[in-house]
């Protein structure tokens, strides 16, 4: 059957027509919002003339016409909002900073109406009304005898010129730079040095920024995320997503984390902070193909430091991540660990990256079938802020299978360089697999590394003949002025006796005597 001419011509006519509807749908929509402009408003389809009024809005609206790709253009600002939940939104999504960092995302609000209350020499008290009534976050950890003081349960949070107030838990423990909640009166009271005026105080409201709940396709670009209270709660939660970026963010000063993600799929975290945290920055569990790349991680775990808490759940911790690479990961100056790869992570690349000076460990691996790389790194100066008959603070590892360490600088760490403990074999279920395996730490592997201490130790092992009979060797340089740097099953061993034990004859000592 041979077409009429005509037809060919309807049907050429059509496809013109339609191809225009068919980019329309594939082209971004953009959304302003600029709460300054004199048009701004949450109402209908906005533009640059007419942009929305709060983040809130514009997301809202992208959701719920959510048949084309979206970009939220947001104005550099102050946005003290709590986005909720965005669930089950899979067209292409991007909130996009002016300015990175010139955005803010902020959970907390500035009162102007604090009470005086009294004088106490050079401080002042004051009080206002209190109405979030979180109360103490409880403690999960029971079962396993783990002690989480009452402080580490509160979730209030008051900041005064780039640092928290002090948190107290009776009005007459107030100092000086420290607050109270007296929760069942309803009010909170600060205690400021004289000539400060309350009404520059920022006091967290809202407890979490955003949670995207499966989805997909979604960026986040240049967004600061602060002052988010409550306990066990985060600034950015994801769940159940996957195709997320999180690019050139900043998470600053928020209660208990920055940014936790869980069971989710590629997920991309780039040149972003995450500072001054009050429990950690960023933590993940069963995560498929994780990128972190040129990330920076310090001075968390503030809250847990108020309460001698440092260990258990401080600081930055991963769980069952499947292809996980850290390139350019920066953890500094935390008082917890700087990386925590807790409980059946596998397919772990560590790359040129800096762990340094934080308060429990550098890298402790624990409890996995690995493998884990890591290479071109340093990890140093790495202290115990409290005693740890287990743990040493450079690189440590309980029940830690396929390990390589290659091309690094592991060196001046508190206790030992290389610790290798397992105080008993970890049985564990995969989630991928439902079955059980048992785990000790073995097949370890040291390859042109430089491992050294003025007077700390270079390697230490409980429990570890496993490790001891699987360790390859090659091409590492030691370095130390001790006299027994290694600490094996309690004996000290010389370098000599180390080297006719367990050694390679590639590595090479020094001391500087």
């Amino acid at each position: 059957m041979r077409w009429h001419p005509t037809c060919w011509v309807i049907l050429l006519g059509l496809l013109a027509a339609l191809l225009p509807l068919v980019s329309l749908a594939h082209t971004p929509l953009r959304l302003e919002v600029n709460p300054d402009h004199p048009a701004a408003n949450d109402g209908s389809l906005h533009t640059a003339a007419q942009p929305f009024g709060t983040i809130t809005a514009a997301l809202v609206w992208a959701h719920n016409h959510g048949d084309r790709p979206v970009e939220i253009y947001i104005h550099n600002g102050t946005y003290r909002e709590a986005l909720g939940t965005l669930e089950n939104h899979r067209t292409p999504l991007r909130l996009v900073a002016q300015t990175p960092d010139r955005v803010r995302l902020q959970g907390s609000m500035q009162w102007p109406d604090w009470q005086w209350v009294s004088t106490n020499g050079a401080i002042q008290v004051y009080r206002h009304p209190w109405q979030q009534r979180w109360g103490a976050a409880g403690n999960p950890w029971t079962a396993y005898n783990i002690q989480l003081p009452a402080l580490a349960q509160r979730g209030e949070m008051v900041w005064l010129a780039g640092a928290p107030l002090r948190q107290r838990l009776a009005l007459a423990e107030l100092m000086g730079h420290d607050f109270y909640v007296d929760e069942a009166q309803g009010v909170v009271y600060v205690a400021l040095p004289e000539g400060v005026d309350p009404a520059v105080l920022e006091v967290a409201i809202h407890r979490e920024a955003l949670r995207l709940l499966n989805s997909a396709h979604i960026a986040l670009v240049g967004l600061r995320f602060e002052h988010y209270g409550g306990a066990f709660s985060q600034a950015l939660r994801i769940e159940g997503s996957q195709d997320i970026e999180v690019h050139n963010c900043t998470f600053w000063g928020n209660n208990w984390g920055g940014l936790e993600m869980h069971n989710s799929d590629r997920i991309h975290i780039r040149q972003s902070r995450f500072l001054e945290n009050g429990w950690r920055g960023m933590a993940a569990g069963g995560i498929r193909d994780l990128a972190v790349h040129d990330v920076l991680v310090s001075g968390n775990n503030w809250r847990g430091g108020w309460a001698g808490f440092y260990d258990w759940d401080a600081g930055e911790k991963y769980f069952h991540l499947r292809r996980a690479t850290f390139d350019r990961y920066r953890a500094i100056a935390n008082q917890a660990a700087g990386l925590w790869l807790d409980t059946d992570n596998q397919a772990v690349a560590i790359r040129r990256s800096q762990l340094i000076g934080n308060a429990v460990v550098g890298l402790f691996i624990e409890a996995g079938t690995g493998p884990v790389t890591v290479e071109n790194s340093v990890i140093a100066y790495n202290y115990a802020v409290a005693p740890n008959y287990l743990q040493t603070p450079g690189v440590f590892g309980w029940a830690a299978q396929a390990v390589t360490l290659r091309n690094n600088w592991i060196i001046e760490n508190e206790g030992a360089q290389i610790g290798v403990r397992d105080p008993y074999p970890r049985r564990i279920t995969l989630p991928d697999t439902g079955e059980s395996v048992t785990i000790t730490s073995k097949d370890w592997r040291l390859e042109n590394n430089y491992i050294g201490a003025q007077q700390q130790l270079l390697l230490t092992t409980l429990r570890g003949h496993p490790f001891l009979e699987t360790l390859t060797l090659g091409h590492n340089q030691w370095w130390s002025d001790r006299p027994q740097p290694f600490h094996l099953e309690g004996t000290p061993l010389s370098w000599q006796a180390w080297q006719q034990q367990y050694g390679s004859a590639s590595d090479r000592f020094r001391s500087s005597e």
